[in-house]
């Protein structure tokens, strides 16, 4: 998925980023790691993820609309270094309606590099952000030494895809009840232990939106999974009760 941004000044710091860290041979560097979890390779060269990290751009903005100078910048990947960013569309009254929270160490875009038409929906810095801009040209150049880097910008990809394929089936297959539990089972840790805190950083009627519901629909929600004993709710603190039943709600195959 694309992202679009406004056209105002340039309220970041936009520069040219090198290691900040040098390694002994052999040891790598957190810039390193981050960017390989970042592709899901743990194959890839340490020769490859050098040259890719020779060639980010760092910047780093304020909380607020994200804005930058995209007409100057090569087209790239776009990886959430550190911060959270929101993203959805631009409501009438200017507030934004979020379809996603992009934490650090996510993509934020993958997609406007290939198109060449920017990005497609607008992004709001819910905190100071660090962004690293990774020039698709120096990508492929490197596909063409390391045939990992290829399949782990396909993963990458594919996975972007899958999500977008799962939400629109949940749209179709699965009541609003277990629309909400599914979202709600998708912020939680993978490992399954006690009772585990959850703080919507969202707007409810920006969750309600994700979820093609009214903000009304999505309190009854709330409140059924709570009758259910699955949830407890305080404002914006959900705390998951019972994982098991969550996932019964949501439909989801439990061994």
């Amino acid at each position: 998925m694309s992202l679009a941004v406004s056209s105002h000044p340039l309220v970041a710091s936009s520069k040219p980023w090198r290691p900040v860290w040098r390694a002994a041979a052999g040891t790598a560097t957190p810039q390193h790691r981050l960017l390989q979890q970042a592709l899901a390779a743990d194959a890839l060269s340490p020769a490859t993820l050098g040259g890719l990290l020779q060639a980010v751009q760092r910047h780093d903005l304020p909380p607020g609309p994200c804005r930058l100078p995209l007409a100057a910048q090569a087209p790239s990947w776009w990886l959430v270094v550190a911060g959270q960013v929101l993203v959805g569309k631009a409501a009438d009254d200017g507030s934004l309606v979020a379809s996603r929270l992009v934490p650090a160490g996510q993509w934020l875009d993958v997609a406007s590099a290939w198109s060449g038409r920017g990005w497609l929906e607008t992004a709001v810095c819910r905190t100071p952000v660090t962004l690293w801009a990774l020039p698709l040209q120096t990508l492929m150049a490197h596909c063409a030494d390391d045939p990992a880097l290829l399949h782990a910008m396909g993963r990458v990809m594919a996975d972007r895809v899958r999500q977008l394929t799962e939400g629109c089936q949940e749209l179709v297959t699965k009541d609003v009840t277990a629309r909400l539990a599914s979202w709600l089972l998708r912020q939680l840790p993978a490992q399954d232990g006690g009772p585990v805190e959850i703080r919507l950083v969202e707007e409810k009627r920006s969750i309600a939106c994700q979820l093609a519901m009214a903000k009304e629909t999505l309190s009854r929600c709330f409140r059924r999974l709570v009758e259910l004993g699955c949830i407890e709710i305080q404002g914006y603190r959900v705390t998951v009760l019972d994982r098991r039943g969550l996932e019964g709600v949501a439909g989801v195959a439990v061994p």
